[in-house]
């Protein structure tokens, strides 16, 4: 990358980008982001380690590197999924700081704002809905494969399924647009996204409760076999489906969505147990 200088001009910014491999560091080290975590700043430090390589790719006077390392040390705390585009964004905004395009408050707030609303976002999607689910259903696989040893592993790759292409594409596509990131972040509709997805884990555990309870009883008194069970919980999703469609706009129905699912999912297996051959 060449030097930013006052001589700079915006066009040579724009296409003054930083190397991939200097991208492919900061991208391990992000890694590494929470290693040491801290109660005064949280992961300020694992922040300062991660961009190390692109501050000094961006500023090569020793003086403005300095700055730009003290600037991490500051407050920092997002969600580890997310922080891919945390440090995209903080790099972009560093390289416009560098070519005067801004000033180091307006860096700093612009930061900060970001880093807040990403840990929002990834703490409801990624900790609060997509892991339970994945967790959920990686016990299922286990229930119905039984003996198979890399079961447990489909855990890690569900959830890297959605977690490494947000984390490590994130931070490359963030550098490129900046803070026009927000706009890609409210199409992508994320607090929909894990409001459904966590409905949806609502249900598997109200048949869950009501399935594993019948498993532990089977070899005393015979059950409905393993294959059923699966199409218990399409069964039981139609159910709430169809039964909501009348009421989408009545949140009372939430509070009220555990006992449905238990309910029906009671219902189904008894029928199965005691009415079908």
């Amino acid at each position: 990358m060449k030097p930013v200088t006052t001589r700079t001009t915006l066009k040579d910014c724009i296409n003054n980008m930083l190397k991939p491999t200097t991208l492919a560091q900061v991208a391990w080290r992000s890694l590494f982001l929470e290693a040491s975590w801290n109660n005064q700043s949280q992961q300020n430090l694992g922040l300062a380690a991660a961009v190390d390589p692109a501050l000094q790719e961006i500023y090569p006077a020793a003086g403005d590197l300095q700055s730009a390392r003290m600037r991490c040390f500051d407050f920092f705390n997002t969600n580890p999924i997310l922080s891919g585009m945390a440090i995209g964004v903080l790099l972009k905004l560093e390289q416009d700081l560098a070519a005067g395009l801004m000033t180091a408050d307006q860096r700093i707030r612009m930061a900060n704002s970001l880093n807040r609303s990403l840990a929002t976002l990834g703490d409801a999607f990624f900790w609060q809905s997509w892991l339970p689910l994945c967790c959920l259903i990686t016990v299922w696989a286990v229930l119905s494969l039984e003996t198979v040893w890399w079961l447990p592993l489909l855990l890690p790759v569900l959830f890297g399924l959605l977690a490494a292409p947000a984390r490590f594409g994130g931070l490359y596509l963030s550098y490129r647009q900046g803070e026009n990131i927000v706009n890609l972040l409210c199409r992508l509709k994320l607090p929909q996204a894990a409001q459904a997805i966590r409905k949806l884990t609502a249900l598997l555990v109200g048949v869950s409760t009501v399935v594993l309870t019948h498993l532990s009883q089977r070899e005393h008194h015979g059950g409905v076999p393993l294959g059923r069970l699966w199409l218990v919980i399409f069964l039981v999703a139609a159910g709430v489906i169809l039964f909501r469609l009348p009421l989408l706009r009545n949140r009372q129905l939430d509070y009220w969505y555990p006992v449905i699912l238990v309910a029906l999912a009671t219902a189904i297996l008894c029928v199965w147990h005691h009415g079908l051959p």
